[in-house]
């Protein structure tokens, strides 16, 4: 007896009286304020940003796209007002800094518990 291997086949079909390729979602979510703004920033991979937003936003993080190094970001709460100070720093620290492609990506949780990324190029 001899098995047939699995076989997969996709095909696309459109559904009769959907918008065409590439149209505008009929309804999009609404777009939602960045509440930081970047208030400092260095040569050598130092940038500062501020929560300029009105509440407190939990479980702030960081993390790195590129090929530096991020020293360990800690979840925390950041107030109104405050402000992080984040340093890329490593061996390719400076090859991360001058990348056309590198970003920082500051991650938290809003008030009502939504996660929401803003990318920062270096």
């Amino acid at each position: 007896m001899s098995v047939e291997p699995a076989r997969i086949k996709s095909a696309s079909i459109d559904p009769v009286g959907a918008a065409s390729v590439g149209a505008a979602p009929t309804s999009a979510a609404p777009a939602i304020p960045v509440p930081w703004r970047v208030s400092g920033r260095s040569r050598n991979g130092v940038i500062e940003v501020e929560h300029r937003g009105s509440s407190p936003l939990r479980s702030v993080r960081c993390a790195l796209a590129g090929g530096g190094l991020l020293g360990l970001t800690l979840p925390r709460t950041v107030y109104p007002g405050e402000r992080l100070r984040v340093v890329v720093r490593g061996v390719w620290a400076d090859d991360a800094v001058t990348a056309s492609d590198a970003m920082l990506v500051l991650r938290w949780f809003d008030p009502s518990g939504t996660e929401l990324l803003w990318p920062i190029a270096l």
